[in-house]
């Protein structure tokens, strides 16, 4: 299973999300609500060990259509965020991750800053996004 697939599995199980809402990979389409895990750019490899092995990161930004409309929906967005974050820090301290390939482990999943609008548009939605990083050694 490819990383990414492996996040996108993850992050469905999130009881946040909004009821049947699809999450999908690299695609978001306009009507609200829906998701998706977008891989972004960055370094593969952190640290690498003597013995072979390595610490790699895997950033990735997760989005969602949203309707903006009002301020009542604008606040709800960026606090799903919020909340979305600490979900991700609450996942890490209790050891819950990702399922990844054999020989990849994962030590830690985050959001590496604040939810935000990430695209408004001329209509009542917009894209919120928030990056993330998930942090595995690789055997």
């Amino acid at each position: 299973m490819s990383i990414i697939s492996a996040i996108r599995s993850y992050l469905k199980d999130y009881t946040g999300l909004a009821s049947g809402a699809p999450v999908w990979v690299d695609y978001l389409g306009a009507i609200p609500t829906e998701y998706s895990v977008v891989p972004l750019a960055g370094n593969k490899i952190v640290e690498q060990y003597v013995d072979g092995s390595s610490l790699r990161e895997y950033p990735f930004a997760f989005r969602s259509v949203e309707s903006t409309a009002a301020d009542l929906e604008r606040l709800e967005n960026n606090g799903f965020f919020e909340a979305f974050a600490d979900w991700l820090e609450s996942q890490t301290e209790a050891g819950n991750f990702p399922t990844l390939d054999s020989g990849q482990t994962p030590e830690l999943i985050e959001a590496t800053g604040w939810g935000y609008l990430y695209e408004q548009g001329n209509s009542d939605t917009g894209i919120y996004q928030i990056q993330c990083r998930l942090l595995y050694k690789q055997e």
